[in-house]
């Protein structure tokens, strides 16, 4: 009886622990019977990090968070935890902010170590397009030649013009790559559907992606969304959305998206940069976001059951720091193109990656501090003031004199902290797009315009940027005041400009002056009406005066000896002058002086509500406000005389 009794307890037993182990390969513990789970584990914005960052924490201390191969290490730890249930994905810009995109044309590193890693679907960012159409349809055409493992590309807003009479070079990559519109992947017996899109901002920061035209994306996830519900039955939809969220409800565009297309399940958030600690569940979906540079790994968690929409059951938001050990491989294939980087980009300037440029004995401003507290900062005035001397340099005897330096604070994408600058470091500050002779790097351009016109353009700082934080001015050879509370475009007060002798003086508003500013900006200028309402125009001139419309002239030329236009990188102009400096302490590395360390005045905000200060060398704009105003006071007074006079009748 006993033994009988024994052989049931073990059937028994048996029973339980093979319900158990298939109730944990297809619910995991914790869940209900018919419940599925999924773990998703997201990226976006990583710009071309493939190496750690020193960065500075909040305690002060320097702390290295990011890179790649340590990040693998943890996707495969997760993998190795949930087996079959991980979905790996991206929402975009993974190029672009590093000297590894020197590699995209020719070696698509960027995406072919996404494959490596094992990305189950990507899609694009407006970096992505940063080299040109033909610079990306190069990228997916070396990926397709070079890569054995290669992630899916999702994108669903993207047209090509029909006004070319040929089909373009990109076309024809994404057709042969394939970029589809959508994809359907399964995982942990689930039918999962995704698509990718490109926000509204972030179409208007991709100039250069033309023949590509970005539909509205809002009707596109409409699209999307009947059609992976309707046609491809599926059990959730995930959108790789590179168009990011606002503490400004009414500019969050994933939030928007969300409400207008409440059947996405889950919104990967990229393109403003955001690391959201808790998701935003607006309705039903779910949105997240992790940051950016490779600094953290998102994972999210939820579960399904029955008919139910997807429910949240853990959500991190995991920084890459150093106990993580480093994938070998990985590690491996970006040494491997480190040294193309070296060989292919860098020996043509005289530098190499990892060489000391220079030193600071202080940390500048962060990027966070710079957007958190909007103005004049001293990475921004060090390179403003770096672009004078480069041209200064470029034209030696023939230099003519450069007044003005205008550098858009969104073209600041990283800053120094103390201690030693490597041409690496240098290069992510500025080293964004591609110049006209086909090499990374944004060229200087130079042009004319009169003394009413760049005030004119200082009002980006004072009414355009408020709407739009990247477009905060950093500035040398000028300094300004305006006041914060007069009337939009109109807030300038005071302009004083340095002449050679070195004497700051009004500006004149007839005069003109030579202003140096990226390629990017300078061909930004056709666009400022469209930006300000038509309240700022601008006409770049040569120096007689005549406009300028081939903005490609405009280019400063670093050797005029040799044929063809030699151009100045903005991130050389930045490294050249710092090895200008002196060594302070003797060791032979140029010491970055002092001066950049503290606020030079060069961009004052002066809030006023005195009457004078609201009107003081006030325009035609704030003329017409006050008639505005006049008039509505006016009317509003007639009618309130006209309700009295028929009161007392």
């Amino acid at each position: 009886m006993k033994h009988k009794s024994f052989t049931i307890t073990i059937i028994i037993l048996c029973a339980v622990t093979l319900f158990a182990g298939l109730f944990m390969v297809n619910g995991f513990a914790g869940l209900e019977p018919d419940e599925k789970k999924l773990v998703i584990l997201f990226t976006h914005d990583m710009h071309s990090q493939f190496l750690p960052r020193l960065v500075r924490s909040k305690a002060g201390a320097g702390e290295e968070i990011g890179g790649y191969a340590r990040m693998y290490s943890l996707i495969k730890k997760e993998r190795a935890k949930n087996g079959g249930a991980i979905l790996l994905v991206d929402a975009g810009d993974f190029a672009m902010s590093t000297l590894f995109q020197t590699n995209f044309m020719k070696e698509a590193s960027e995406i072919r170590l996404m494959g490596r890693m094992g990305y189950d679907a990507i899609t694009f960012g407006n970096h992505d397009f940063d080299f040109r159409a033909q610079g990306l349809a190069k990228m997916l055409a070396s990926a397709k030649k070079k890569g054995k493992r290669l992630p899916p590309i999702v994108s669903s807003n993207i047209v090509f013009s029909q006004d070319q009479q040929k089909t373009s070079s990109l076309e024809k990559a994404f057709k042969e790559y394939p970029v589809k519109q959508y994809s359907i992947i399964k995982k942990n017996g689930l039918r999962i559907g995704i698509f990718g899109l490109m926000g509204k901002d972030a179409a208007e920061d991709a100039p250069f992606a033309r023949p590509a035209v970005f539909t509205d994306y809002i009707e596109a996830g409409r699209r999307m969304a009947d059609i992976l519900k309707n046609r491809e039955k599926v059990d959730m939809i995930v959108c790789l959305s590179h168009t990011g969220t606002s503490p400004v409800k009414s500019h969050s565009e994933d939030e928007i998206l969300a409400k207008k297309v409440p059947e996405i399940d889950v919104i990967i958030s990229g393109h403003t940069h955001t690391v959201l600690p808790k998701p935003i569940v607006s309705g039903k979906t779910i949105i997240v976001s992790s940051g950016c540079y490779s600094s953290y790994l998102g994972i999210l968690e939820v579960s399904f059951s029955g008919q139910n929409r997807a429910r949240v059951e853990k959500y991190e938001i995991r920084k890459i720091t150093p106990d993580i050990p480093e994938d070998k491989k990985i590690s491996r294939e970006i040494s491997r193109y480190r040294r193309l980087v070296d060989t292919n980009y860098l020996q043509k300037f005289g530098y190499r990656f990892s060489q000391s440029v220079a030193e600071s004995g202080f940390d500048m401003e962060s990027l966070t501090y710079a957007y958190e507290h909007p103005g004049e900062m001293g990475i921004g005035n060090l390179v403003t003031d770096a672009y004078r001397e480069a041209v200064r340099k470029a034209e030696g005897k023939n230099y003519d004199y450069v007044h003005v330096v205008i550098h858009a604070l969104g073209h600041i994408r990283d800053s120094f902290l103390k201690g030693k600058i490597t041409t690496a470091e240098v290069f992510r500050v500025l080293p964004l797009y591609l110049g006209m002779d086909g090499l990374p790097g944004y060229p200087l351009a130079s042009f004319r315009l009169t003394g009413r016109e760049i005030k004119r353009i200082l009002e980006i700082e004072t009414t355009v940027a408020q709407l739009k934080d990247d477009a905060h001015l950093q500035v040398s050879g000028v300094s300004f005041t305006y006041n914060p509370n007069r009337v939009p475009f109109d807030r300038v007060m005071s302009v004083m400009m340095r002449e050679k002798n070195g004497k700051l003086i009004p500006v004149q508003e007839g005069k003109l002056y030579r202003i140096c500013l990226n390629f990017y900006s300078a061909n930004m200028m056709k666009d400022l009406p469209k930006l300000s309402y038509g309240l700022i125009r601008a006409v770049p001139k040569d120096k007689n005066g005549a406009p300028i419309y081939d903005m490609k002239t405009a280019i400063i030329d670093a050797n005029g000896s040799v044929p063809g236009t030699q151009e100045i990188k903005e991130w050389l102009a930045l490294a050249s002058y710092l090895k200008s400096f002196p060594s302070a302490n003797g060791n032979g590395i140029p010491d970055i002086p002092e001066r950049y360390s503290r606020l030079e005045g060069r961009i004052k905000a002066i809030p006023s509500w005195n009457p004078v200060s609201l009107v003081a060398g006030a325009n035609y704009i704030t003329y017409s406000a006050l008639g505005i105003i006049l008039v509505l006071f006016g009317g509003i007074g007639f009618i309130i005389v006209k309700v009295v006079r028929k009161v007392g009748d």
